[in-house]
């Protein structure tokens, strides 16, 4: 079972199931521990495989994208979004550079606990980065 401290607020639309409530499927050919959703599109999936890697899972476009190494690495990069987004002092309508800037710290602090979250452009991480950085995620 798994032993860790999930937040109990959404954070990035994602919420996280009690650890009673965890489930397994198999995608493609193999297992994934359940352990969040998008609160509002349910078929899409927070999973931890069996080598321990997270992964979101979009179920309805059969689609894989890579979060992190470990659920607890995802927990602590999802804290630290929360926190970075919440205590930002971006202006009230930033420019560009302003929101390339900001993207880019989110992505070097990310990139201190998982040197792997940007390994190419369908990562979790890379997909959360280009939002903040168009202004979508702010």
């Amino acid at each position: 079972m798994i032993d860790i401290y999930f937040p109990d607020k959404t954070i990035l639309e994602i919420t996280f199931l009690k650890t009673m409530d965890f489930y397994s499927i198999c995608f493609e050919n193999k297992n994934y521990i359940i352990v969040g959703k998008d609160k509002d599109i349910h078929n899409n999936l927070i999973g931890i495989a069996e080598n321990e890697k997270v992964y979101y899972i979009t179920t309805d476009d059969r689609q894989l994208s890579y979060i992190a190494v470990k659920i607890e690495t995802f927990i602590k990069e999802l804290l630290f979004f929360d926190e970075y987004i919440n205590t930002n002092n971006l202006p009230e309508n930033p420019d560009e550079m302003q929101l390339a800037e900001f993207a880019g710290n989110l992505k070097t602090k990310i990139l201190e606990s998982d040197a792997n979250a940007f390994d190419n452009e369908s990562t979790f991480w890379s997909e959360i980065c280009e939002e903040v950085e168009y202004g979508i995620i702010i």
